[in-house]
């Protein structure tokens, strides 16, 4: 079997959730089918994926010259069909309506209509969002949801396509993990601009469903003795340009207490969570949510929020507040920060939870999944 895999969102110079996810996926997938023939195709370049690709992987580019407006209608279908592909799967709602391969489309959330979605969001609230939503239902073979609250979010929508939305959960890479030797607290946290304190970890972007500007609220309130114990580290910002989320950063009650590494790599990820009090992750809605179980899995206590598939994902591994009760999120996190027996629980809680996702078990899914599609559409 023949099968493409659109990867042009790896052409960022920095990788976050999403593109983070295809990496895993196909490194599970690398590892575990070497008799598939799979064509990585790239919209103007190649990017290191960050592992090396077996035989059976080839690469290429489908915009050699030229504009690349509109490129997966102009140029993609024409490659499906020179290298007789049998399954096309984008990472993302984007799939070519022309082509006779079958095809596969990864949808992560519907966020318009989520609780605390903010409409004057450009970023998510577009016209094109839903554009790809009804192109994939006529179009795709298969539409696969991140999470039971996607799959519950499309057929809201689109009931009639039921029979064509799969759910395949994301998985927890391997390197996240506690670790037997660390670097040396305070001189790693120096060179990432942090003062070595107990600290509560945020990683995510500046993206307003993220729910950062109650997070910050609410540190400024903590309650002393806890108030001046703690900071609070922000990982993922690298462009803290929010003219609202600056000048929350000005708060006096915030002064030199939280502090913004910026993108970091997952390395000093890893060690981040190793070292943390707590990590907490508040968003108003998220189709799945990586971080908790990155954190789980490096055996940091987790406070997450009830929003969007949230709950799914953490199970009862977590401690969990209502995103928009500000005075909830303030109790949890005082508890765990305080709590030295509640936050050993969830720390034992998250790593057994944790394991039960893995990018192998997920690999697997897509391949039955692939399996189903072999037979080129006509």
């Amino acid at each position: 079997m023949k099968i493409a895999v659109d990867v042009s969102i790896q052409e960022t110079a920095a990788i976050t959730g999403v593109e983070r996810v295809q990496r895993s996926l196909l490194k599970a997938i690398a590892k575990v089918d070497r008799s598939n023939e799979y064509l990585l195709i790239g919209q103007r370049g190649l990017p290191d994926l960050g592992f090396d690709l077996p035989h059976n992987f080839q690469r290429v580019v489908a915009v050699k010259e030229g504009s690349p407006y509109l490129w997966r209608e102009r140029f993609v279908p024409q490659l499906l069909a020179t290298h007789k592909i049998d399954v096309f799967h984008s990472p993302v709602s984007a799939t070519p309506v022309l082509g006779k391969a079958r095809k596969i489309a990864t949808l992560h959330e519907l966020p318009w209509l989520e609780r605390g979605f903010d409409k004057s969001n450009a970023d998510v609230n577009r016209l094109g969002h839903r554009t790809w939503l009804v192109l994939n239902v006529r179009y795709a073979s298969k539409i696969v949801a991140v999470s039971e609250r996607t799959r519950a979010n499309i057929l809201q929508l689109h009931p009639e396509a039921a029979d064509r939305v799969v759910v395949i959960h994301h998985g927890v890479d391997a390197k996240f993990r506690p670790l037997k030797e660390r670097p040396l607290r305070a001189e790693f946290l120096a060179r990432l601009g942090i003062p070595d304190r107990p600290f509560l970890l945020f990683v995510g972007t500046l993206r307003r469903k993220k729910n950062l500007r109650s997070l910050l609220r609410v540190f400024a309130e903590l309650r002393e003795p806890l108030r001046s114990s703690v900071v609070l580290v922000l990982v993922g910002i690298r462009n803290p340009n929010w003219p609202e989320f600056e000048e929350l950063l000005r708060l006096p009650a915030l002064q030199d207490r939280v502090f913004l590494p910026g993108y970091v790599s997952d390395e000093d990820l890893i060690v981040l969570y190793n070292l943390a009090a707590a990590t907490i992750y508040p968003s108003l809605y998220e189709g799945f949510g990586l971080p908790p179980l990155e954190a789980m899995a490096c055996g940091s206590p987790v406070l997450a929020s009830t929003g969007g598939a949230i709950p799914e994902v953490v199970g009862d591994a977590a401690l969990s507040f209502p995103a928009d009760e500000p005075a909830r999120m303030r109790d949890a996190i005082t508890a765990v920060l305080k709590d030295k027996g509640l936050a050993q629980e969830l720390r034992d809680k998250g790593f057994k939870h944790a394991s039960k996702f893995t990018w192998e078990k997920a690999a697997e899914h897509y391949l039955q999944l692939y399996r189903e599609l072999e037979t080129p559409a006509t």
